[in-house]
């Protein structure tokens, strides 16, 4: 009796039976309303009480059904919130994936922050706002702009992504033995562009100020001036590994050294096979450079850092004060002795390189060397850079 005496709803169970006695008795004849008044006390009072007790049990059945489903509905909230978060417990923040540096590398700072954990990053690229990471099956990417990260996910499921590379109007996607993409900009629509190129493995795209497309596969160098549409066999006699274009100078890497062109790709010179293959080419304050491999890796298990000055023609190694600092045993994990340069870059008024050994950097162009950013691990690093803001990134694979 409590509960209904303090129950909000117990003016409207009491005008519901004041109601209900009004309905039953207008409805009763006249005479049956009459007599039923008029019956002797003792009659009328068992009628009544009757009557009473019926529309008693008709309230307090309706108001246990309430409770009953104010109980469950607040059971399976309940539920919903616990199962939520045992979900966000489950999911621990990840860290120790991308760090980057606004200081010419004095301090680094891990913005991994809402990535999921151990995430396995293939390659980083930085574009004109934004930094991207890449995995097998998806792009993982924020602002450049953002002080504090904010990741989202863009997932290609019939594509598995290889590697990531500048356009004119946005960057071009390879998947290595299925082709090369671009992206419609902002509408994650990846648009085809290998379907009339014969070979598919696909290891780097190069679009020139003017349009034109380079593509470097497995089967050698292709080129094209119509946006895709048709390709040209340029070069043949080797396995590309990467290209570069800067001051109408072509450079490009091949399994077998460098080379080089003057003429928009259409022919090629040999500038540099001593050191076997050349892994990675680029562009860096009216320089270009090359990560190679050094030669025989069985005799020598050390690649180079090399460098032109005079637009690819000679090339200059910088490397040598890295030696101290790349050879690195940990007997723990029981790692040997590899000197591996893995990528370089500039930001700012500083060369940075990255190795086996962490992130060293150069104010003198390689003359001298000093570390910055020290990987115990040995984790494969690679680099990205926006403006004087440097990104270093854990990445797996070669």
């Amino acid at each position: 009796m409590s509960l209904l005496k303090n129950s909000p709803k117990t003016s409207f169970y009491n005008s519901v039976t004041s109601f209900y006695m009004e309905k039953i008795a207008s409805a009763l004849p006249t005479y049956t309303f009459v007599a039923l008044f008029h019956q002797p006390n003792k009659v009328m009072q068992i009628r009544m009480l009757s009557l009473l007790l019926f529309v008693q049990s008709f309230v307090a059945c309706q108001q246990n059904q309430d409770v009953a489903q104010s109980s469950a509905a607040n059971t399976v909230l309940q539920s919903s919130i616990a199962s939520a978060q045992v979900r966000d417990n489950a999911v621990p923040s990840a860290s120790r994936i991308i760090f980057k540096s606004a200081d010419g590398g004095q301090t680094w700072e891990d913005i991994s922050a809402g990535l999921p954990k151990d995430l396995g990053v293939s390659r980083v690229f930085v574009g004109e706002s934004e930094v991207y990471l890449t995995t097998e099956k998806a792009l993982y990417h924020s602002s450049t702009a953002a002080a504090t990260p904010n990741w989202v996910k863009d997932a290609f499921m019939d594509v598995e992504i290889s590697d990531m590379f500048s356009g004119r109007t946005g960057p071009y996607i390879s998947s290595y033995q299925s082709g090369f993409f671009k992206e419609i900009p902002g509408t994650g629509v990846l648009i085809p562009m290998h379907e009339a190129l014969k070979d598919k493995t696909v290891r780097s795209v190069l679009e020139t100020p003017d349009g034109t497309l380079f593509v470097g596969c497995e089967s050698g160098l292709y080129k094209s001036a119509d946006n895709g549409k048709s390709w040209k066999q340029v070069f043949e006699e080797d396995g590309i590994n990467s290209l570069v274009e800067a001051e109408g100078v072509l450079i490009c890497g091949t399994y077998k050294g460098l080379m080089r062109s003057t003429d928009g790709g259409e022919h090629w010179d040999w500038v540099l096979t001593e050191d076997g293959s050349a892994w990675k080419t680029g562009f860096v304050e009216g320089r270009f450079f090359s990560i190679t491999q050094g030669g025989n890796w069985e005799d020598n298990p050390t690649n180079r850092l090399r460098i032109s000055d005079d637009g690819g023609k000679t090339w200059r190694r910088i490397d040598e004060g890295l030696s101290a600092g790349q050879f690195v045993f940990n007997r723990e994990i029981g790692t040997s002795p590899i000197k591996a340069i893995n990528d370089l870059k500039r930001a700012g008024q500083y060369l940075f390189c990255s190795c086996d050994a962490g992130i060293f950097r150069s104010s003198d162009w390689g003359k001298s060397w000093e570390p910055v950013f020290a990987e115990d691990n040995l984790k494969l690093l690679q680099l990205g850079v926006s403006g004087n803001v440097i990104y270093a990134v854990k990445v797996v694979g070669c």
